[in-house]
């Protein structure tokens, strides 16, 4: 059942686990928050008095400013699940405190558990969801946040509901307790996380050490260059700000008005608890339809709904301040920021680099929102004596206009500013989804200037836009794709006809029938005839096949026929069938593509049969791709073989059919960038790069192959697919294992007589070490947007050694502790056994000591071909009296001819030996 709802959800089932922790945590938390939130405001205003709202307003903004800045530099330093788990018995304890003074009278407690209420939150769920990034990467982080993050609505529905009940059953300020009880549990929860996951939350920690957040000057001055370089950050500063400085005024009015209308803490509790139970409910329902609202009318539309209604709200408050004003500002604001207004600033934000994304997005989370929300409390605090908070609306509406009509800037602007980030190479196209680019270009303006700059682009660039407005279903795309062609080169003109769209139309049709007649290139003509083939049949009836049939290109021909069976289908499959029983090659061939692209299932079994005659191996490409498009059922299976065909065709077409669904066939396709034919290798990494199953750790553990063509490849994938720190720490700790084993196998060779065998798997070992350092270097380089441990990389290597102990000095201040700890004494080898004896400290290592049998053992088994080889070389040197010759026969099979080679040598050295023993 747990299978069946994981593969329903999308959720692998290596994910199903840890995904369902995470969900009862977030449940955990968002109903322990309402249910003190509903306590907390309701005991405030009935308690201590709404008049001192805005005092309190602005004492919490201050208390947020300072903790958030605390907590920023204690997570750079511990782990953030330990951090988390402490955090949450402190909140579950303290609250409890807090119930046990209640009965002593002392009303300063109500305003200290308002503040705590919202600093609590705000806490918890920024380390809640670091964690969550933390465990998860960016594709996991696309399917799965949405359903933690209706765990937590679910949460909070059932809280916000419960509340009324729980009151009566336990009275109201037990409240407190349960919440207690609810925090501890999810202090346990987190706990019972490490203890399944030990290295992922608490035993490793963070494998990069943060530095502490500077302060609002250095902040501000790292910013100033992307609001020169970029229209699109100064919106975004303005998106943040602005409705931060109007929050804290809306809370405000809607807590003066609860209070007015609600004269005992029973009906504000039971309020408070049914209206935000509603409240969730409908935001839940909503959530649904927001991918229409956006596809629509667009981004920038409906970026305006939440400023407008605020707005509205507002002067909602200004002609009638009461509870149905209160109620109607509150659900509709928070219903369209949760629904609409931040999922639509996030799609912006994604627009931004990752590197430029890692700079900005603190500045507005940190520093923009704690400005607007000391400077919205500051204007309470002043508004306070001097009118009624109604009016509070005539100083938040200014605010709330100026914020629409940044939004219309952005309105006014979108198009130059998607343009200019396409143009200073500042788009990042891969992090987004397709309903992301939906909602982005969705809009006329930026549609027309999109279409412009297709038809002005030439060679790549030009098929760079077609993929771009054919995913956007730009209207017309194949007119413009029709004009494009006749200033293209030949091999653009080939690929633009494939994005042509089964409804082109007549005029296509004609077009497509005079450039087949007279083009001279057999690529374009075959192109021309594929973009025909997929026109609807009025359309296509135009186009005269036949002279197309006598080809001399197999290509040519079976597209033409193709087109045949498409008109009439029993006419024709005889005809493809005989030509798959030709004895000429090329007429076969043309029966295979022909074959495959007649959607007659019927001929995959005559496909299957050929696929094993020896015969039709030169066509092997056109089999698997023929399969492929009919969709033969387990073809994956079918096509593993053919990866290591001797053909690149072959092997580029088994790839591109197979289907990555488990570690095994992870595997297979990462040995497949090993080869020196780039395009089998960026197929590789595509196929690695969008499959549906994905193993970062996998993919990590690789980097210790012994092929720098698959290290590139991998490095790209961890780049492009964001490894977290988890696998980080995990690597770089396996790493480190072995560059100590490494060196121990350099010193227990040195216990043997010096010859030119010994000094070149000493010398071999020696590389293999520092090759595992530069490998944890570039990888923790992965994780660092500011650049400066590829600088440190760089010192590590130089040849100057005050530049490599200035580099290591800097490393210090970059990674964890602990790491750079057991890394050091690698990169600083004073003494090699004094090195490994730091190692052994930390690892257990195989040595020679007494045991060469067991050694010599190990080093046969390394896994790497050339250790293999100079370790037979080094055993046949020493005349073969430290190893099992058992264990050498089995090399004698082996499929490296060095390897058959060496163990060869040595049988036949201890065949001679025994020989003269015998004589």
């Amino acid at each position: 059942m747990l299978k069946f709802v994981g593969k329903w959800l999308k959720i692998f089932e290596d994910e199903i686990r840890l995904f369902l922790w995470i969900f009862f945590l977030f449940f955990l938390l968002r109903s322990a928050n309402v249910i003190l939130n509903n306590y907390a405001e309701t005991a405030f205003l009935k308690r201590f008095g709404v008049e001192y709202l805005p005092i309190v307003y602005m004492l919490n903004s201050i208390a947020l400013f300072f903790l958030m800045g605390v907590l920023t530099g204690i997570m750079g330093r511990v782990p953030g699940a330990r951090i988390l788990s402490y955090l949450f018995i402190f909140c579950g304890v303290s609250v409890g405190g807090i119930r046990a003074l209640i009965p002593f009278g002392f009303d300063l407690i109500y305003p200290a558990l308002f503040m705590l209420k919202a600093q609590y939150e705000a806490l918890l769920g920024l380390l809640f969801w670091n964690m969550a990034n933390d465990l998860f990467n960016t594709r996991q982080s696309k399917r799965l946040f949405p359903l933690i993050t209706a765990g937590g609505v679910i949460g909070t529905m059932l809280g916000s509901f419960g509340t009324p009940f729980l009151a009566k059953a336990i009275t109201l300020d037990n409240l407190l307790l349960f919440y207690m009880g609810t925090a501890l549990i999810g202090a346990v929860v987190v706990r019972q996380m490490g203890k399944a996951y030990p290295t992922l939350l608490f035993g490793d920690g963070k494998t990069k050490k943060s530095k502490s957040r500077g302060n609002i000057i250095e902040e501000f001055k790292k910013i100033i260059p992307l609001l020169k370089e970029s229209s699109l950050v100064k919106i975004l500063i303005l998106l943040t700000f602005l409705p931060n400085v109007i929050i804290p005024i809306m809370n405000y009015q809607f807590n003066f008005a609860v209070n007015a209308q609600y004269a005992t803490e029973s009906g504000m509790i039971h309020f408070f608890g049914v209206f935000r139970g509603f409240l969730n409910a409908i935001s839940l329902f909503i959530l649904f339809f927001v991918g229409r609202i956006y596809g629509r009318w667009g981004l920038p539309v409906a970026l305006m709904f939440h400023p407008a209604n605020y707005i509205l709200a507002f002067l909602a408050f200004l002609f009638r301040f009461d509870i149905f004003s209160a109620m109607y500002a509150r659900m509709s604001t928070m219903i369209l920021r949760t629904t609409i207004n931040n999922p639509a600033r996030d799609i912006l934000m994604g627009l931004i680099p990752t590197s430029l994304r890692s700079i900005l997005r603190p500045f507005l989370r940190g520093t923009v929102v704690r400005i607007a929300l000391l400077m919205g409390s500051g204007m309470i605090l002043v508004s306070e004596k001097l009118f009624h908070p109604k009016y509070l609306s005539l100083v938040a509406i200014p605010f709330a206009a100026a914020w629409l009509a940044s939004v219309f800037a952005l309105k006014r602007k979108y198009s130059k500013i998607l343009l200019d980030l396409i143009s200073k190479d500042m788009f990042d196209l891969k992090a987004l989804e397709a309903t992301d680019m939906e909602q982005i270009f969705s809009g006329g303006k930026i549609e027309s200037q999109l279409v412009q700059a297709f038809l002005d682009a030439r060679g790549n660039r030009s098929l760079w836009y077609a993929r771009l407005l054919k995913s956007l279903g730009i209207k017309n795309l194949d007119q413009h794709i029709l004009t494009a062609l006749k200033h293209q080169t030949e091999s653009v003109r080939a690929d633009l006809l494939g994005f042509l769209s089964p409804k082109a139309g007549k005029e296509a049709a004609d077009m497509l029938a005079g450039l087949a007649a007279s083009e001279k290139n057999p690529d374009i003509i075959a192109a021309a005839l594929q973009a025909v083939n997929r026109l609807d049949s009025d359309a296509s009836a135009v186009f005269d096949y036949a002279p197309f049939l006598n080809s001399k290109h197999p290509e040519i021909k079976a597209h033409a026929l193709i087109g045949l069976c498409h008109r009439t289908p029993e006419k024709h499959r005889s005809t493809i069938a005989s030509w798959l029983r030709s004895e000429d090659l090329a007429q076969r061939k043309a029966g295979i593509i022909a074959a495959g692209g007649s959607g007659d299932i019927s001929f995959c079994d005559g496909l299957k049969k050929m696929l094993a005659d020896k015969e039709n191996e030169p066509v092997l490409p056109d089999i698997l791709n023929g399969l492929y498009a009919l969709g033969a059922t387990e073809l994956t299976d079918r096509a593993l073989p053919y990866l290591s065909n001797s053909s690149k065709k072959v092997r580029q077409a088994a790839l591109a059919v197979i289907d990555i669904e488990n570690d095994a066939l992870l595997r297979k396709t990462i040995s497949m960038m090993a080869v020196s034919d780039e395009n089998i290798f960026e197929l590789a990494k595509k196929k690695i790069e969008t499959a549906p199953h994905q193993n970062t750790q996998l993919l990590v553990e690789s980097l210790v192959i012994p092929n720098r063509k698959i290290r590139k490849g991998i490095f790209d994938l961890l780049e492009s697919l964001n490894i977290k720190d988890l696998d980080i720490f995990r690597f770089a700790q396996s790493q480190v294992k072995e560059s100590y084993q490494y060196l121990a196998n350099s010193v227990s060779l040195e216990a043997f007589q010096e010859t030119p065998s010994r000094n070149l798997l000493i010398d071999h070992f020696n590389e293999k070490m520092q090759l595992r350092i530069e490998n944890i270097l570039r990888v923790l380089a992965l994780q660092d947007p500011s650049g400066e441990i590829k600088i440190i990389y760089r010192g590590l290597l130089s040849s100057d050694a005050r530049n490599r102990s200035n580099a290591i000095e800097a490393l210090d201040d970059m990674v964890d502790k602990r790491l750079f700890k057991i890394m050091l004494p690698l990169m600083e080898i004073h003494s090699p056994q004094e090195s490994l004896n730091d190692g052994k400290k930390n690892f257990d290592l195989l040595e020679l000591d007494s045991e060469e049998k067991k050694f010599f053992s190990h080093l046969l088994t390394d896994g790497d071909w050339v250790t293999t080889a100079l370790t037979l070389n080094l055993i046949h040197d020493n005349k073969s009296e430290h190893i099992d010759h058992d264990v050498v026969i089995e090399f004698i099979s082996s499929e490296n001819k060095f390897i058959r080679g060496m163990a060869q040598r040595i049988i036949d050295q201890h065949a001679a030996e025994g020989g003269q023993d015998g004589g």
